[in-house]
């Protein structure tokens, strides 16, 4: 989609709603060079930052992503704060129509 979007001279806006941190900080990192707008979560739980420290920055007026000046996608993970954690199965939600297709959320 992205070479047919280039092609085209159309921008391309990435879906990541609730992506884990390492995904997010390369999809930033592609932001910075190639694209406009990514969808991204970072409230999702109120422990994230607690978790994990990303190398970018949001800043609150215009919601403008900054990216890090660290190596790599400059992550750091607080193990001791991830084992307070566990993972738990999240349920997904669906929704069933009248024509029988699924519809998400």
């Amino acid at each position: 989609m992205a070479a047919l979007a280039e092609a085209h001279r159309i921008a391309l806006a990435p879906h990541n709603p609730q992506g884990r941190s390492a995904p997010r900080s390369a999809r930033v990192r592609l932001l910075a060079a190639e694209l406009y707008h990514c969808e991204t979560v970072h409230a999702d739980v109120p422990w994230r930052q607690d978790v994990v420290q990303e190398g970018f920055t949001v800043e609150k007026k215009g919601r403008i992503v900054r990216p890090n000046t660290k190596p790599g996608l400059g992550i750091t993970i607080n193990e001791a704060e991830v084992k307070k954690h566990p993972f738990q199965q999240e349920l997904l939600q669906r929704v069933f129509y009248k024509d029988g297709s699924v519809g998400d959320w």
